[in-house]
Parts: C-alpha cells; structure tokens; sequence
C-alpha cells in the first residue's frame, strides 16, 4: 500500500509513545510503530526537552522523511500534569527540499492545528472531532506539497527561460550528499542560503536539528545536484546528528575566522563524524573559514587553519557569506572534487 503522506498523532509518556489517531486508517500498525518509535528517540534522554518548531527527520529504514512537530500538553484529567505530544506528517524523500525552502510558512499550519487540539482537550470535545482535526492537517499538507513541488520548480540562474533544462531527458545528472557542520553562530546556514539562494541570513535562526537544501547546477558537462544537510550545533541534538551522518558523499566543517574557539573544536566535529563511519573508512571533505570579510576581529590565521587541515586531510578555503566572497567558487570545487572520486 502507499504509506507516504500519512500523519500519525502520538502521546509521548516517559519516552513511551501511545498512537491516538493516524490517516490513512490502513496505515500498517507495524509501520506506525516503527516510526513512532524513531520520532521519540529524537528527544529521548532530556525529559524537560521540546523542540519549538518543525523538524525534518529521515528514517532510512523506510526510505522516508517526516515533518515532526513537538508539543506539550495538559493530562486535564489526571492531576493536570504536562507530558508530550507530536505531529507526524510522512513524505517521500526526493520531497525534502520543498520542506526546508517554506519550514516557517508549513509550520505556521501545524502550530494552527496544535493550538486546535489542545482547546478541544481543554473543553473535553470528543475524540472524533480530534481525529477530524489530524485528518483536516494531512489534507491541507497533501495540498501545499503538491502547491509548493510546482512553485519550487528550478529554473538555473544563468540559462535563458526558453532554454531551460528539462530533467525528464536523459543528461548526466550526478547527486550527493553533503553535510556541514561545526559550532553554532560560525554561519552554516548563512553560507548555504549565499550558495543556493545568494541571499545572506542577517538575523541569527539556530538550525534545530536539521534543515536540508539543495541545488542543482552545471559543472563542465555534467548537472550536478547537492542536497545539503545543515546540521545543528547545540550540544542538545548531539544524539539527533548521528543519525544523519550516513551516506555522506563530503564533509564541510566550517568556523568562524573572528572566534578561535570554533576552530579549536574543528577537531570535535571531525572526530564526531569519522566515529560513525564504517571500519574507520577516511574521510573526505573541506574546513572552510567563514567571515573573512571581519579583517580587524581575525582571531585565526590562514597558516594554522591550513595546518590543521592538512592534519585532519581536508582541504582549506575560506568564504565571507556576508559578502558572498568565495561562495561560488568553493561549491563548484566542492563539486568537481565529487565528480572526481
């Protein structure tokens, strides 16, 4: 049966999950299970931990993602103790990008929904309008992928709109994965929007857990697709983050030039991510040093940063994502380096 595009409503009681309502109705029990289980393990381990806005989670067992959104709620019939629920909506993996381009706009639906239930809760309604409000979610999410999949169509920046490039025909189109980490603040996101949107993120947004992208360009004669895996770097999605690790096609470990100790824990990220790779296999990858545009507050130097680099067997680049400074370039390198291999 098809299984993607479905939502499952759970109750979360010391790390526990209790399905209430799940759409559609023939939605195996195993599966539901399977992936109530998985959505748990994210926030296992902290009981006062809620993420506070919408997650993107793979669960590659079942080659699918889902959208998770966590919340708490009040037991009003039993002692008015709090405890946690989530929203799980399923969906294909190839949808992710759309996800992560609009995640504020489709989580602004699920906190509509969120602040419905728990009303209807409060005012003891029926399960049934409950269920009726999970089920009123799934369709409007059905609507805004199929809505957001059209709108998101890619149109290449530097090839005319007649002459755009037709990805049902046979062309050599190669996709990697690429994840990119390191300390919070050293501008992940910032570079990643520079590259695939050449916009520069000027207010802060801590990336809680993972936020993917991807674009799609030439490189010589091939079409090179990177779908990038911007990972959190707050110590509380240390137990989430090795969960994305697999599959890595390349690593970039990016710090602040203006912060020594963002490079100092260079070594962290890299040791974290090569303790997760089968028989210790090395790794392939890149340190960037982001902010090269911050002269007077340069706290590293490019000789130690190519130093450790060359320790670690990575190769050094340095970027500004504020100026746009060797964004470009870096990703193209990026690229042909995995066209290479």
């Amino acid at each position: 049966m098809e299984t993607s595009n479905a939502i499952i409503y759970i109750d979360i009681d010391k790390d526990t999950p209790r399905i209430n309502f799940w759409y559609p109705t023939n939605l195996p029990e195993d599966y539901r299970n399977y992936i109530a289980d998985e959505c748990i393990s994210i926030i296992s381990g902290d009981p006062t931990f809620i993420p506070e806005v919408l997650l993107i989670f793979p669960i590659s067992a079942l080659k699918i993602k889902v959208l998770i959104k966590y919340f708490k709620r009040e037991n009003f019939n039993i002692n008015k103790s709090a405890s946690k629920s989530a929203i799980i909506f399923i969906f294909d993996e190839e949808e992710d990008q759309i996800y992560y381009r609009y995640m504020s706009y489709i989580d602004s639906y699920f906190s509509n929904t969120v602040s419905t239930l728990l009303n209807l809760e409060k005012n003891g309604i029926s399960a049934e309008e409950i269920h009726d409000e999970i089920v009123k979610l799934h369709m409007i999410l059905c609507n805004l992928t199929d809505y957001l999949s059209a709108k998101s169509e890619y149109v290449p920046e530097t090839v005319e709109p007649s002459k755009k490039i037709s990805f049902d025909r046979q062309v050599d189109k190669r996709k990697y994965k690429v994840v990119v980490l390191g300390d919070p603040h050293v501008g992940k996101t910032s570079t990643i929007l520079r590259f695939t949107d050449n916009v520069f993120l000027r207010a802060y947004i801590p990336t809680m857990g993972l936020n993917i992208t991807q674009k799609i360009f030439d490189v010589d004669t091939s079409l090179v697709e990177l779908v990038l895996w911007d990972i959190g770097g707050q110590t509380k999605f240390e137990l989430i983050r090795k969960k994305f690790y697999e599959g890595a096609s390349i690593i970039l470990v990016l710090f602040d030039l203006s912060n020594a100790m963002s490079f100092a824990n260079v070594p962290k990220w890299y040791q974290d991510v090569k303790s997760y790779m089968e028989n210790n296999q090395a790794l392939k990858g890149y340190l960037i040093g982001n902010k090269n545009d911050l002269v007077n507050k340069r706290t590293v130097n490019e000789s130690d940063a190519k130093k450790l680099a060359y320790a670690l067997d990575l190769e050094y680049l340095e970027i500004s994502a504020l100026t746009g400074h060797n964004v470009e370039s870096t990703f193209q390198k990026i690229a042909r380096k995995l066209l290479n291999f």
